[in-house]
């Protein structure tokens, strides 16, 4: 691919940024309401419940997550959409309706041509949602189901990168050069993404460190502090973490050492295993 093509398709990427053009298809009306739902302090599991029965696939991803021995340690079976909800909770429930779209954003068949990239972007958000789960429960105040969604949503930029990829085959072909520009501009369409669905401006800024992270490690922790910790445990090799125990602002804030990091994993690994389990 000449050098020329590349600047074609990031030209255009940029001025969509620049535009505010950058979308991916609309969140489904269940995913919506429950949202909406969500905002209202009065809500009940009856609304939700309601709102959920026009989806038969989220009603037994439901049911199998209630289930899963993550969320039924007692090994009480249930088998209703309305026990299900009470056992897991709202945000749960919403997050599980986040996943399955997500999950189908990236298995769609108009794009089989770009499924290597698409299921290791899949793969590696999946991996991310996980890992900020375990470490808002383990280190921080903030809400775990919120830093969840924020890691889940934080590769969303490189599936629209793909997507939009596949008018350059040729740019597609050049490995490298299609690898480095996913990663320079994942931050910025991520964020644009997810301020398109709706969500709030701090779990947008939670996609863009590079622009939106706070260097005084003094200040009080936010979701963008638990995503950056948890692409540090994700991506560091073992023996690299101490110089980051000392020197990070995002672990300073959440006060991470070398003794939190056997509890955070194993959270992970069993919020992972349950994930993949029930969503598949």
């Amino acid at each position: 691919m000449s050098n020329n093509e590349q600047f074609r398709f990031v030209s255009l990427l940029a001025l969509e940024l620049e535009n505010g053009d950058i979308a991916l298809p609309s969140l489904p009306d269940v995913v919506l309401k429950i949202r909406k739902l969500l905002e209202d302090d009065s809500c009940s599991f009856e609304q939700v419940s309601q709102a959920i029965s026009v989806d038969p696939v989220l009603v037994s991803r439901l049911v199998v997550f209630a289930n899963s021995a993550y969320y039924n340690r007692a090994n009480i079976k249930t088998e209703t959409l309305e026990a299900a909800i009470s056992r897991l909770g709202l945000e749960v429930v919403r997050n599980t309706a986040m996943s399955l779209t997500m999950k189908q954003l990236y298995a769609s068949e108009k794009h089989s041509h770009a499924e290597k990239y698409l299921r290791a972007v899949w793969a590696k958000g999946m991996k991310l949602s996980c890992m900020a789960f375990a470490v808002a429960r383990r280190c921080s105040n903030l809400n775990h189901e919120t830093a969840f969604l924020c890691g889940l949503m934080n590769e969303v930029g490189k599936l629209y990168i793909i997507t939009k990829a596949e008018e350059f085959p040729e740019f597609m072909g050049d490995k490298q050069g299609f690898e480095s520009v996913l990663e320079e501009w994942n931050a910025q369409v991520s964020k644009s993404i997810i301020e398109s669905w709706g969500f709030s401006e701090e779990m947008a800024k939670s996609a863009d460190p590079e622009h939106y992270l706070d260097p005084d490690p003094a200040t009080e922790p936010q979701f963008i502090d638990i995503v950056t910790v948890a692409r540090y445990l994700l991506d560091a090799q073992e023996e690299g973490l101490d110089a980051l125990f000392e020197e990070d602002p995002s672990f300073a804030r959440l006060r991470v050492g070398a003794g939190d990091v056997p509890d955070v994993m194993g959270e992970y690994r069993d919020k992972l295993t349950n994930m993949q389990q029930s969503l598949s």
